[in-house]
């Protein structure tokens, strides 16, 4: 007797267990298949080996720097994720503490497991050394004041802690810069990813934000990875592949949600894939074991990867969305500029002005290639690149601020285009071609050298190194920034932060050291049109207090050092025109990121004032 078709029900759990039985067995494959992967490249290609050291070298070069303070206030905020749960936990046993924990200020998606797995020796060092309560005690910063926060928990802890969160970045940013050559190799050889990789590994952006800790260096490694299985796909129009591709791109989402472009390149690579095989549109999107397979990897992913999600709080996570669409079209307070100036800003910040040229004239090249209606996996992956970086752009451009770290995961997708063409123009005119590539290279290496050795000299280490050299165990230090991330100040010094910006309160308080800082102190002395941030720091009173010191005019306080490159208007200069600022960002490395990125150029700059003389009214008259 002849069965009726089952039930769409039965048919889905049969999918569903089926999958499920699948995914147990890739899980055990993929890491053995990369391993194998990677030792096949290292022995075929002699030069990959010494590529990917040179990565390591860079985003490694003075890792430590601002320890035990942070690189960025992100940072702290990726460091405290995980600590904040394990603080909930450790209070109360149980399953809804833990909860809360998860759920306290604002765990960024994946970023909290990465940060959670570096911090685990941690918390047994500190179990060892019996100061586990000291570690707890660092998840529990509400309602405390940043320099409390950071003075109460032990010096040891911040400086590991930060530093094992930021070398997770270094392994996945060095991994983004092999499978860049992974995505080269495939798209047309080992030349083309091996150029690729260059320039990738001397990206000046991706040494920044590897010299911190945070999601955007994880987002960018699985976006990649995601990239890679699309063109696999594209090439071959195997289902495992594109899975994978799903895969990763969900977990690129869950640690940034720009990662979410990795669907439109996988979109793209099943279609070009369709195109190519000659199978009509309409069939290619009846698919729906395919199509919906893959949407479900990659919400299964993107929930697992924010915690908010899978512990009971999507809510949490649907702010996250909110807050990532409401921010970026307000302006954020420290230049009023169209998203031009910010793109162009960041791309030549980011790798410099040759290799932002070489970008956009790779760009050119390759859409005169697509021009010629092209068919190779070649042609199709430049268009795939080209697709994920116009996304990105399309994106940004309605934004009122674009940082450099905005842009990262369009740089590896660039870099792909101009590789592609450069091996293409080196076969037509090997001297040209060569020249090009030894200019780009070699010019692009000097940028990135120069950005990275800055690491070891920074104005508010040195200030620090100074204070901690020059200050005694009783003397105290006063600041007038609340953030300890733009301070420059030693762990074990008494630090007081103050609101009092008056010459007769400072006397009272008697301070043996003052600290002003360029980000916020020195703002004041800037004239209202020089920026939206000096702007809103208009402020007579206080720059009357800051002039007072600075020019020697106290009697108590001098000047006792003063650390890195001082803004323009302090001396009275005026900002540069527009071109001339672009240019500077595009031949000067460290030079100034606006916003919340790392302090670098003159918001390092900092001014040392030392007691010389007796207050005017000491403490208690």
């Amino acid at each position: 007797m002849r069965q009726g078709p089952a039930s769409p029900l039965r048919w889905s759990w049969r999918t569903l267990a089926t999958a499920a039985r699948r995914a147990r067995r890739e899980a055990v494959a993929i890491p053995r298949q990369a391993r194998r992967r990677v030792v096949d490249d290292l022995r075929r290609d002699p030069y990959l080996l010494y590529i990917l050291l040179a990565s390591l070298l860079l985003c490694a070069f003075w890792v430590w720097h601002r320890l035990p303070n942070f690189a960025t206030r992100d940072e702290r905020w990726r460091v405290l994720d995980p600590v904040e749960t394990f603080a909930a936990v450790y209070d109360d046993p149980s399953i809804s503490a833990f909860q809360d924990g998860v759920t306290t200020w604002r765990t960024y998606g994946a970023a909290m497991y990465l940060s959670g797995l570096m911090l685990v020796p941690v918390a047994v060092a500190a179990a060892l050394n019996g100061q586990l309560d000291a570690f707890a005690a660092m998840g529990r910063h509400q309602g405390v004041g940043y320099w409390e926060h950071w003075q109460r928990t032990p010096g040891w802890i911040w400086t590991a802690s930060i530093l094992f969160v930021r070398l997770a970045n270094v392994a996945l940013a060095v991994g983004s810069v092999y499978v860049v050559y992974r995505i080269g190799t495939v798209t047309r050889d080992r030349a083309t990813g091996r150029l690729a990789a260059v320039f990738a590994a001397l990206t000046w952006g991706l040494i920044i934000l590897a010299h911190e800790g945070g999601e955007d260096i994880p987002s960018l490694f699985f976006f990649l990875c995601a990239v890679y299985f699309a063109v696999r796909h594209l090439e071959s129009g195997d289902l495992r592949p594109f899975y994978l591709g799903c895969l990763c791109g969900g977990a690129s989402i869950a640690f940034k949600l720009s990662g979410g472009v990795s669907a439109l390149v996988l979109g793209g690579a099943y279609l070009l894939h369709a195109r190519r095989s000659g199978k009509p549109l309409r069939d290619a999107l009846v698919r729906p074991r395919l199509l919906v397979g893959g949407l479900l990897i990659a919400l299964v992913t993107i929930a697992v990867g924010y915690p908010s999600i899978l512990f009971g709080a999507p809510s949490e996570f649907v702010g996250r969305l909110e807050r990532a669409m409401e921010t970026k079209s307000d302006i954020h307070g420290w230049r009023d500029e169209p998203s031009w100036w910010w793109i162009a800003r960041g791309y030549l910040h980011g790798v410099g002005l040759p290799l932002t040229v070489g970008f956009v004239a790779g760009v050119v090249a390759a859409l005169a290639r697509l021009g010629r209606r092209r068919t190779s996996t070649t042609s199709h992956a430049l268009a795939l690149f080209l697709v994920g970086v116009g996304a990105f752009l399309a994106v940004f451009s309605g934004w009122e601020y674009v940082r450099t770290h905005h842009l990262l995961p369009t740089f590896p997708l660039l870099a792909l285009v101009l590789a592609t063409v450069l091996v293409d123009l080196r076969e037509e005119s090997r001297t040209v071609g060569r020249v090009v590539v030894a200019v780009l290279v070699v010019t692009t290496a000097i940028y990135a050298g120069v950005g990275t050795l800055g690491y070891a000299s920074q104005p508010k280490d040195q200030a620090n190194q100074w204070l901690s050299s020059h200050a005694d165990g009783n003397d105290t230090l006063e600041t007038y920034v609340y953030d300890v991330q733009e301070s420059a100040a030693p762990h074990s010094m008494t630090v007081d932060y103050v609101r009092s910006f008056r010459v007769r309160t400072l006397h009272q308080r008697c301070p043996e050291f003052v600290e002003l800082n360029s980000h916020l102190m020195l703002a004041y002395l800037a004239p209202p049109e020089w920026s939206l941030w000096s702007e809103t720091h208009d402020n007579p009173t206080r720059a009357r207090f800051i002039r007072h010191l600075i020019d020697g005019n106290d009697t108590t306080y001098e000047v006792a050092a003063r650390f890195g490159p001082p803004p323009r208007y302090l001396d009275g200069g005026e900002r540069p025109p527009v071109w001339r600022e672009l240019l500077r960002a595009g031949t000067h490395p460290r030079s100034v990121q606006y916003g919340d990125p790392q302090d670098i150029g003159t918001d390092q700059y900092t001014v040392i004032l030392r007691r010389t003389g007796q207050c005017t009214l000491g403490p208690g008259q």
